[in-house]
């Protein structure tokens, strides 16, 4: 039996001194967490005009995040999500209101939506469960815990009010604090396959981070290189049927559907990919100010039609920056970046690059899927909600800022204490044709207002209507090749009502 042997010394080295001159005693439990409500009303997100398309959804979740402290320096840490969307597993989305009963057979009340008098019981999930242990120089760290870095674009916790995803790793990790500098070395295992042979997928990875509170500078570096052994990926391929939406072309392959199951060894094409993720942030009473930039490289292990293998070469770039004048109620900022898109022509490379879908920037644009084709070349991300008729945009929002460059201005009231204004103007441009014969890349302009009250520390409640006057990009191709249509948009609006208790 083949084994991992970084992994297992590693882990051996670390536990060990967890438990050299340590005595465990009953300790405390400290409880924090989150209850989230939504409703969401968008109207003709495929900017049809014509047999106006609308989409009504409301959610609900509570999630709590319990801290066991076993004695002094010793916590094990856990997220539990109740409400757990059935539909969405492994987010955050929590239960769509009016999850009935109902199956498709049903034969007595208690499976039928119709005559029912209860709804779908809610499940209840743990996503992290970890363990910290802190010593003088470090802090050790053991489990299924959550990532992040930076401004979250690329790894990103999700600990937002509002966000719907999280990022988590299976790992063992020990971070090194020297004053304002620490480096967290990691070894994480997102899939441990056939735990009889080395077919595990591990991630090599190290933050390095510098947090000067004297100066409100902050800045750092996170490299991760993932490697696959005997398991072949099962990165996705042909995703949807509409155009472009294939990754390494027409008939392209993944290891998983070369493997031959008799042979655990003929799996032949693992992914190994590395990104490489840097920031720096300056946070002070007048001014917020911050920088990321995220590279990906690498093979996916998906091979395309001629048998060459598709290698990574995304990239992505993301600005913020705030004004806060003194003694003024006004606030002024800016949100830019870039995130590559992945071209159709070029079958054995993706060049794509998806943010994490936590990162919004509007509530329409890169948010919920819109018009009727994948665009944004980001159906390796959302999945399947566009077909070849643009008839499936059924989704909440799944979709990533992805093969566009976008600029969105925002201006910020507060009325008094409680009460403020947002609002916001966002456009852009797509980075690459999705479409061969596509010539435009103009996405259009939306406007966003939020109306916010915030009663109390800990509880907001958001107000959200947005505007898409649709740019030429959404007609499609403009000299109508087969299998690319031409379309003609009208305008697309939405209307969302949210409310969090943080606690």
């Amino acid at each position: 039996m083949q084994k991992n042997p970084i992994i297992f010394a590693t882990l051996s080295l670390l536990l060990s001194s967890l438990f050299i001159n340590s005595s465990v005693f009953a300790g405390d439990i400290e409880w924090s967490g989150l209850y989230r409500v939504e409703g969401n009303q968008i109207i003709n997100s495929e900017m049809r005009g014509s047999q106006t398309r609308q989409i009504n959804y409301a959610l609900s979740t509570l999630i709590l995040r319990p801290k066991f402290v076993a004695s002094d320096g010793l916590i094990i840490n856990a997220q539990l999500d109740l409400f757990k969307s059935s539909l969405y597993p492994n987010t955050q989305f929590g239960q769509i209101w009016g999850d009935g009963v109902g199956t498709s057979a049903p034969d007595s009340m208690a499976n039928s939506n119709s005559i029912s008098q209860n709804q779908n019981a809610g499940a209840v999930l743990v996503s992290e469960l970890y363990m910290t242990y802190s010593q003088e120089f470090g802090q050790l760290l053991v489990g299924r815990a959550p990532l992040q870095f930076g401004l979250g674009i690329t790894h990103n916790a999700g600990r937002g009010l509002f966000d719907h995803f999280h990022e988590t790793r299976d790992m063992v990790a020990y971070k090194i604090i020297m004053g304002n500098m620490y480096i967290l070395p990691m070894i994480g295992k997102p899939s441990s396959g056939n735990i009889a042979q080395s077919s595990s997928l591990n991630d090599y990875m190290v933050q390095v981070e510098y947090d000067n509170p004297d100066t409100d500078i902050s800045m750092g570096v996170f490299y991760q290189w993932r490697k696959g052994g005997d398991q072949a990926t099962d990165a996705p391929i042909g995703v949807g049927t509409g155009a472009g939406q294939v990754v390494g072309g027409p008939g392209a392959t993944n290891g998983a559907s070369v493997c031959n199951p008799l042979s655990p060894f003929n799996c032949h094409s693992p992914i190994e990919t590395k990104t490489l993720s840097v920031y720096m942030l300056r946070d002070t009473p007048l001014f917020r100010i911050g920088l990321e930039a995220a590279f990906q490289s690498g093979d996916s292990g998906v091979v395309d039609a001629s048998g060459d293998k598709v290698g990574w070469s995304g990239f992505g770039l993301a600005g913020e920056f705030e004004y806060r004048p003194e003694a003024s109620s006004w606030k002024w900022g800016l949100k830019a970046g870039l995130a590559s898109g992945d071209d159709p022509a070029t079958a054995a490379k993706y060049e794509g690059y998806a943010f994490n879908r936590n990162y919004d920037v509007a509530m329409l644009l890169f948010n919920h899927p819109l018009g009727r084709g994948d665009f944004l070349r980001s159906a390796i991300v959302t999945g399947d909600v566009h077909d070849a008729s643009g008839k499936n945009i059924d989704k909440v929002d799944v979709e990533a800022i992805s093969n566009v460059v976008y600029v969105a201005p925002v201006a910020k009231y507060a009325f008094n204490d409680h009460w403020s204004m947002d609002n916001s103007i966002i456009t852009g441009w797509l980075s690459t044709n999705p479409l061969t014969g596509q010539k435009s890349k103009e996405i259009g302009y939306e406007w966003d207002l939020s109306i916010n009250y915030a009663p109390r520390k800990g509880i907001m409640w958001t107000t959200q209507m947005g505007l898409l006057f649709p740019g030429a990009a959404w007609n499609g191709d403009d000299s109508t090749t087969a299998g690319e249509p031409n379309y003609t948009n009208n305008a697309a609006y939405g209307f969302g009502t949210k409310a969090a208790i943080s606690f």
